[in-house]
């Protein structure tokens, strides 16, 4: 029997659907989605996972209509100062935004930042990918690693990923951190994020448990 996952990766999606299905705004719709995600990362802080990055946008999804940027900002805002805040302990947990800043709100750039020095813990680290996309990233750890002489695999700032849990049922990474996902599990779930339960959630990180993690050996 395998321990971990160490690190997950969560790609929360199917929230317009949720919204369409459910005859309610996506303001609502992705308030909700904030909330779950709250509840999982609290979940899986429970069953020791030490780090989870979360696919809150990326650089494509920029492209998206005001209306529905404007609800996923919304959502993301009360995320960031008041959910986080009051779920996670400060001295336990850490918070790092992860993207192209210079292309989100101001407003959301600073309430990352407020978080990023207010969380100092080193045993629950949350990662926020925004403005996300994946060869700024290997530009960056590129241009570290000129810098520092360093091996390139070295100078990137999130390690490799375990399992990755995407709540829609297409086979799609959608460009989250591809080279640190290369020996992870790969689950895509047919219930949208909204209605996923914390059962599920216990579910999957014992189906993780239960497959030899060989990667590539």
């Amino acid at each position: 029997m395998e321990h971990g996952p160490n690190h997950v990766g969560l790609i929360p999606d199917g929230l317009r659907r949720w919204a369409k299905a459910h005859d309610t705004t996506l303001a609502d719709a992705y308030l909700r989605g904030a909330h779950q995600v709250v509840d999982i990362l609290k979940n899986l802080q429970g069953h020791g996972v030490r780090t989870v990055t979360v696919y809150n946008l990326s650089r494509a999804n920029l492209g998206r209509t005001v209306d529905e940027l404007d609800a996923v900002y919304q959502a993301s805002m009360q995320f960031l100062t008041t959910l986080i805040p009051a779920a996670f302990d400060a001295t336990i947990c850490s918070v790092r935004l992860h993207g192209d800043r210079k292309a989100l709100p101001d407003n959301y750039v600073a309430a990352a930042g407020d978080l990023e020095v207010a969380m100092t813990g080193t045993e629950f680290r949350i990662n926020v990918l925004a403005a996300y996309d994946a060869y700024d990233e290997l530009r960056d750890a590129h241009q570290r690693a000129q810098q520092t002489g360093s091996d390139i695999a070295s100078t990137f700032e999130i390690g490799d990923v375990d399992l990755v849990i995407r709540t829609t049922a297409e086979p799609l990474l959608s460009g989250f951190l591809p080279l640190q996902s290369q020996y992870a599990q790969l689950y895509f779930l047919t219930t949208p994020l909204n209605d996923l339960t914390m059962d599920d959630v216990d579910q999957l990180i014992a189906r993780y448990r239960g497959v030899p993690q060989l990667r590539g050996r």
